[in-house]
């Protein structure tokens, strides 16, 4: 029943607004990403609401009609005959396409979770088998990306969008956990997670090898620059599902949340200096005020790792350095993390108004993938 109700409301959008309806990057799939983390991660916490409480339940049906409205826009492309062109021809672009994996993954958690009942359960189980096809669909797509990035023959910029295979692929473990009650499944989860860590290496090799090939050049202050924020969002949401499923033990997902936060505060950190130099060139309005979808990855990083540390708080001992560390970020960063959400989806929400009804231009079609440094 929820299926058709969702592809009722698909068919009477497309019709509605057929080719004219907006285009969405390929890597909006990190909106999705971004607010089932705060509505799961955040929100639970700051409020102390439960995961099914009414407020919970209306974040989790806003993020269901966003969902939707990317599913759309992503149909819609299949309709002009751009599909193609918008999402698959880009090798960067293709690998962006884990972003709708991953955050229908964590959705479909939050929906167990919150009206998780009858038919609702058997709709989430429906929807968690299509999404694991998308996945393997995203692997096969992966495998031809990689082929074509090994060959030296792409000329594009490389991003963040390496790292996103290992990011669905330990989503997909995590959902599968949550949504489905396996009677020996920690075998399953330990080797998506081993898998998307090989996954993880083999983005930071190629990476690595495409930058040392070629002369670093220096970057406009007007540009976005989110390339890294997944350096240490991958191994967040990995420590994440090992912690959910029991796949690793408390002290090494410990270990891994320190190394994680180091990662953070270097990766932030350069991208703090960054912001300020693009400030003081070009001021507030241009230099941080401007809509980019790449600032959905980096929220979703940021709450992936205020899930982790609020999953490790059990681990401490009340009163250690640790503990008080881990208190500390909770609180002070689950409000940092609720106005930047706030501010971003406002920005969203401006930016859609401007430009409903609007075709996008070819040359962004052609360049964006939502994650990668773009001009304003």
């Amino acid at each position: 029943m929820f299926i058709i109700l969702l592809l009722c409301c698909l068919i009477i959008g497309l019709i509605t607004f057929g080719k004219n309806w907006p285009a969405a990057p390929t890597a909006a799939g990190s909106m999705v990403m971004a607010l089932s983390i705060f509505v799961s991660g955040i929100w639970p916490y700051m409020s102390g609401q439960s995961v099914n409480s009414l407020s919970s339940r209306l974040l989790v049906l806003g993020t269901i009609l966003i969902w939707l409205y990317l599913l759309a826009s992503y149909l819609t492309s299949i309709r002009r005959s751009t599909f193609y062109r918008d999402h698959l021809a880009d090798p960067m672009r293709r690998l962006a396409i884990g972003s709708w994996a991953t955050g229908t993954s964590v959705l479909l958690i939050n929906v167990y979770y919150a009206f998780g009942a009858g038919w609702i359960n058997e709709t989430v189980h429906i929807m968690a088998v299509l999404n694991v096809v998308l996945w393997l669909f995203y692997l096969w797509s992966v495998l031809s990306g990689w082929r074509q990035l090994a060959g030296g023959s792409y000329r594009g910029r490389w991003d963040g969008s390496v790292w996103l295979p290992a990011t669905a692929t330990h989503s997909i473990a995590w959902m599968i956990h949550e949504v489905f009650d396996l009677a020996d499944g920690l075998w399953v989860s330990r080797t998506l997670i081993a898998a998307g860590m090989v996954m993880y290496v083999i983005g930071a090799w190629q990476l690595w090898r495409q930058r040392a090939k070629r002369p670093r050049t220096k970057q406009s202050y007007g540009r976005w620059n989110t390339t890294y924020v997944m350096v240490y969002g991958a191994p967040a949401i990995a420590a994440v599902t090992a912690s959910a499923t029991h796949a690793w033990s408390a002290a090494r997902i410990m270990d891994a949340w320190w190394i994680i936060l180091a990662l953070l505060l270097v990766v932030e950190g350069r991208e703090a200096l960054q912001a300020m130099n693009r400030i003081r060139n070009t001021g507030w309005r241009t230099g941080i005020g401007r809509y980019h979808t790449a600032q959905w990855t980096r929220l979703f990083t940021l709450g992936i790792f205020y899930v982790l540390t609020w999953y490790t708080l059990p681990f401490l001992q009340e009163g250690s350095l640790s503990f008080v560390l881990h208190r500390w970020m909770l609180t002070g960063g689950g409000w940092l993390l609720s106005v930047l959400f706030l501010l971003e989806l406002t920005f969203w929400l401006i930016a859609l108004v401007r430009h409903w009804g609007q075709p996008a231009p070819e040359s962004d079609a052609a360049s964006n993938t939502g994650m990668r440094v773009r001009h304003h």
